[in-house]
């Protein structure tokens, strides 16, 4: 009964110590996935960040151009406007000098 004793007791040690050692194994696992989660994740961020920056650069390409259309068409309507400021007042000129002159030489 002794030594079936002792063949039990010896049967629980190596149970404890295979149990011991999976649990060991899990953790090293489990601390690889972890690691390997947090790789990715900063990856993915590092993508992200990526593909934010791009679309900011290309948006605000897109936006000075676009601005420099608006400038363009400001600035054409402006000369447009002043070219007939300037027609007009070259065609009253001849009336306005003729209305002096006509004031000043009786």
């Amino acid at each position: 009964m002794e030594a079936q004793g002792e063949r039990l007791l010896q049967d629980l040690v190596k149970q404890e110590k295979n149990l011991v050692l999976k649990v060991e194994e899990a953790k090293a696992k489990a601390k690889q996935t972890v690691e390997k989660a947090q790789a990715d994740a900063v990856r993915l961020v590092q993508e992200a960040r990526a593909k934010a920056e791009a679309a900011a650069a290309d948006t605000a390409k897109a936006a000075a151009s676009e601005a420099e259309g608006i400038r363009q068409e400001v600035v054409k309507a402006a000369r447009e406007a002043a070219e007939a400021l300037e027609a007009k007042a070259s065609a009253n000129l001849d009336a306005a000098t003729a209305a002096v002159l006509e004031k000043v030489l009786p």
